[in-house]
C-alpha cells in the first residue's frame, strides 16, 4: 500500500496529461505512458518489492575469466504480489483507455490463440537461454547435464548466491504477477509502439525495423533502472535488449498475446528459482 501510495499522484498526473494532449499525437502519447510506466516499475526497487543482483562467474576453458550474472527476486509476500498483479491489470486497463484510437491497430493475438501461447512459451525458454548457460548446473535436477554445463561454463552459480530458492505456495501468485505486470509493457511497446513505427513506415522491411526500434525503446527504458535505481549497468541492459528483440520477434506473427507470454513466462523463471 506504500508503494501504490506513492506512486498514484504521479501516475494520475500521466494520465491528465495524456487526456490534455490532441487525439492524434499518438506518439507523444504512447511514449508518455511508457515514461509513466518506467516511474511505476522502478518505484518497485525503493519500495523492496523485488531485488536485482549480479554473481561473478568463474569460466571455464576459453571463456572469460569473470562474468557478472544477473539474477532477479520479488517479493516473497503472496499478498503483495496478488495486489500488484490487480493494480497492473488496472493500470493496463488505463493504457488502453488512453490508446483507445490505436487498438484496432494492435494485432492482439495470431491467427490460433492456442499456437500463440505455444510459441510465446518457447519464446520464454529463448530469452532465459543464455542465463541458464551462464548460471550452470540447473539446480540438482539433472547431473549429467549438469556436469557437461560445468565443462562448457566452469563453475556453476548456486541459487543460494543468486537470491535463495522460492517457496513452492508462492509460485501460482508468482506467475500471475509476472503475466500481469509484463501484460502492460507488452501493450505499450509491442501493441502501441511497435505498431505505430510500423504504421509509420512503409516499403520493404518496414516491419522488422518496427521491431528494431521497439526492441532498442525496451532497453532503453531500462537505462535508468540499470544505471541509477540499481547501479547494476550492462547486465541488465543487455538482458532486456536480448528479451526485448525475442518479444518483438514473437508479437510479429503472434501479437500481444505470444509477446506477453514470452515475456512473463521468462520473468516467472528468473524470479522463480526454478533454473
Amino acid at each position: 500500500m506504500q508503494y501504490l501510495t506513492a506512486v498514484t499522484p504521479a501516475l494520475l498526473l500521466v494520465a491528465v496529461l495524456v487526456m490534455l494532449l490532441p487525439r492524434r499525437s499518438h506518439g507523444l502519447r504512447i511514449m508518455t505512458l511508457i515514461l509513466g510506466f518506467i516511474l511505476a516499475r522502478d518505484s518497485m526497487t525503493r519500495h523492496g518489492l523485488w531485488e536485482f543482483g549480479t554473481e561473478q562467474r568463474s569460466g571455464g576453458p576459453g571463456v572469460l575469466a569473470e562474468l557478472p550474472v544477473l539474477w532477479l527476486r520479488f517479493t516473497d509476500d503472496p499478498v503483495a504480489l496478488l495486489v500488484m498483479a490487480l493494480a497492473s491489470l488496472a493500470l493496463a486497463g488505463g493504457v488502453l483507455l488512453a490508446c483507445r484510437d490505436r487498438i484496432r491497430s494492435v494485432m492482439w493475438t495470431g491467427a490460433n490463440w492456442f499456437v500463440s501461447v505455444v510459441l510465446g512459451l518457447v519464446g520464454a525458454v529463448v530469452v532465459v537461454a543464455p542465463l541458464v548457460v551462464l548460471y550452470g548446473p540447473m539446480g540438482e535436477w539433472f547431473s549429467p547435464v549438469n556436469d557437461a554445463l560445468r565443462g562448457l561454463t566452469g563453475a556453476g552459480i548456486p541459487v543460494s548466491d543468486r537470491g535463495g530458492t522460492v517457496a513452492l505456495s508462492l509460485l501460482p501468485v508468482l506467475l500471475l504477477f509476472a503475466l500481469c505486470g509484463n501484460l502492460v509493457e507488452e501493450v505499450l511497446f509491442r501493441g502501441f509502439l511497435q505498431s505505430q513505427v510500423e504504421d509509420e513506415l512503409s516499403g520493404r522491411g518496414a516491419r522488422w525495423r518496427a521491431v528494431l526500434v521497439s526492441s532498442l525503446a525496451f532497453g532503453c527504458a531500462h537505462l535508468f533502472l540499470a544505471f541509477t535505481v540499481t547501479g547494476l549497468g550492462w547486465p541488465i541492459v543487455l538482458f532486456t535488449l536480448w528479451e526485448g528483440l525475442v518479444c518483438a520477434v514473437i508479437a510479429l506473427r503472434h501479437g500481444v498475446l505470444g509477446a506477453t507470454v514470452t515475456h512473463g513466462v521468462a520473468i516467472f523463471l528468473l524470479a522463480s528459482g526454478l533454473i
